[in-house]
């Protein structure tokens, strides 16, 4: 056998690898969001499945993870579940509802004491009593550890198919880890980040930033969202918002896209 062809015939097995091995994100096409401004701006006319997608918002209302719900929603036609990485412990499942996603399709982590002792006695392979655990408390550093821990881990999980969680601090080599976890499990991760991580470079396929339109003060019958398309991987041919209605249920309507 010439080396000509021993080589075309290397190359050829290394592309079927290749296409065997492609991550899922890789052949899927993009989920609406129902929403028809917000589908407007996005590429392709929908949020990618196996992304990082990063929900900037100026304050701390519920309206980003609202927004954000409603778009995990649609994620849920197929298999899979909703994971949701509490890490203040302020999630209140019940809000579900308004989003028509049932409680059964919700898998809610806390990183609490016993999860800590846990992975210690696998790493020393000495157990803790029970009152041991009762009077540990978290630290602040702990609690977080744990919770990207368990971020990470349903990123790569398969039998889930999106994931929620809140990161007020995060450096850009997590989100890169998130993003390369992604593409090999289709899993799509959406995190609600606050303003100050516009500072920082970041990994995510999507970055968008919701701000209010509305008055401050008392909360209106509906509140007026813009969503802006700050960061695609497939680029930004044009600068161009979404505005939608929030109205006191929790529930979108009257959508219109703005240039």
């Amino acid at each position: 056998m010439s080396a000509a062809l021993h080589r075309s015939q290397a190359i050829e097995s290394l592309r079927r690898q290749l296409r065997a091995n492609r991550p899922v994100s890789a052949e899927a096409s993009v989920i609406g969001t129902g929403l028809a401004a917000l589908d407007d701006i996005l590429p392709g006319g929908g949020l990618p499945p196996g992304s990082v997608i990063e929900w900037i918002s100026d304050g701390p209302g519920q309206s980003a993870t609202s927004l954000a719900l409603r778009c995990a929603a649609s994620f849920l036609s197929k298999p899979g579940c909703l994971a949701v990485i509490d890490e203040g412990r302020e999630f209140f499942p019940a809000s579900l509802e308004a989003h028509g996603i049932p409680l059964a399709r919700l898998l809610l982590v806390r990183a609490n004491a016993r999860s800590i002792n846990l992975m210690q006695e696998k790493k020393t392979g000495r157990r803790r009593t029970a009152a041991q655990d009762s009077s540990q408390t978290l630290t602040d550093r702990e609690l977080h550890s744990q919770s990207l821990w368990a971020l990470e881990q349903a990123a790569r999980c398969r039998g889930v198919a999106v994931v929620l969680s809140w990161l007020d601090r995060c450096s850009s080599a997590v989100v890169r880890r998130l993003q390369l976890a992604t593409e090999n499990s289709g899993v799509t991760v959406m995190l609600m980040r606050p303003a100050s991580s516009l500072k920082q470079p970041s990994f995510a396929d999507l970055r968008l930033h919701v701000a209010s339109l509305s008055a401050p003060g008392r909360l209106p019958a509906q509140r007026t969202l813009r969503i802006s398309l700050l960061k695609s991987r497939q680029k930004i041919q044009a600068a161009a918002t979404a505005v939608v209605h929030q109205n006191c249920h929790d529930q979108f309507c009257s959508t219109q896209k703005t240039t």
